[in-house]
């Protein structure tokens, strides 16, 4: 018995492959999916985001590594010392690649401003 992969190779299917596996459909029938999907871009700005910017109704802002860098004016090691030390922004892999919630960044700045200002507060002394 012939293999699936073989009926896009023969074309249509018929005889007793028909009766098995019904009528083959036609090319634009494949592609019907597509005409609902909406794929215009809603951010018509062409420059990366910054760690403010979250859209409102849909999946959390993330950053990647570089762009996180370039905001901080940071290179990638202080990022990746700060986190051995366990006291970096908490991220997460995709693959290979790292990458930051923009909600856990600003949290991680807030958490440093209030740990800096402990240390040089003046009445603490």
């Amino acid at each position: 018995m012939p293999t699936l992969h073989l009926f896009s190779t023969y074309g249509r299917a018929s005889g007793p492959l028909l009766r098995v596996f019904g009528p083959s459909r036609s090319g634009t029938a494949w592609l019907a999916h597509l005409d609902v999907m909406d794929t215009t871009d809603t951010n018509q700005n062409d420059r990366p985001a910054t760690i403010g910017e979250v859209r409102s109704g849909a999946i959390e802002q993330i950053l990647t590594l570089s762009q996180l860098c370039d905001h901080l004016h940071v290179s990638a090691q202080t990022i990746y010392d700060l986190r051995c030390q366990g006291r970096g922004p908490h991220g997460f892999r995709v693959g290979r690649e790292l990458r930051f919630r923009v909600s856990e960044v600003e949290a991680w700045l807030e958490r440093l401003e209030h740990d800096d200002a402990c240390r040089h507060d003046v009445g603490a002394r």
